[in-house]
């Protein structure tokens, strides 16, 4: 079985959920842990989001492409789109301490895959914005895996 897959997005909020569909049944078939799952449709959902939302200064229809790779310890998802250039490691922290309600509105779903991942790369190549995320799948003593 192929270790890796990739999806082509089409630039537009309702190609997202079948994005998700796809990557969750390719991890089911490789018996890929409920972490690697989550981990991917998070990272899909939002950074595709923000891809549509804030990357684009035309209406043409544009692809965001999303590779998944599972290797024995650990999941690699890559995100690459041809927007604006954006390097979500140089954006600020929210301030989760802040009300809810006097919180800008952004910033929290970069946060929290920033949080949940071992490592996170950008690149800007060919136009193109590149961003890598690694996520350890290591099942700890407690059977878990690590958060």
């Amino acid at each position: 079985m192929e270790n890796c897959v990739k999806l082509r997005i089409k630039s537009a909020f309702s190609e997202i959920p079948a994005a998700n569909e796809a990557a969750s049944r390719w991890l089911a078939e490789r018996a890929a842990p409920a972490a690697a799952d989550y981990f991917t449709n998070l990272a899909i959902e939002e950074l595709v989001t923000n891809c549509i939302k804030y990357g684009y200064d035309d209406s043409a229809e544009h692809f965001i492409e999303v590779e998944v790779k599972l290797c024995p310890d650990e999941l690699v998802v890559t995100v690459t789109d041809d927007g604006r250039p954006f390097n979500p490691l140089e954006a600020p922290e929210p301030d989760i301490a802040l009300p809810v309600a006097d919180r800008p509105v952004g910033g929290l779903g970069i946060h929290l895959l920033r949080r949940m991942s071992d490592r996170m790369d950008y690149a800007r190549s060919d136009g193109k914005n590149l961003l890598t995320l690694r996520k350890s799948l290591t099942v700890e003593k407690t059977g878990a895996t690590k958060p």
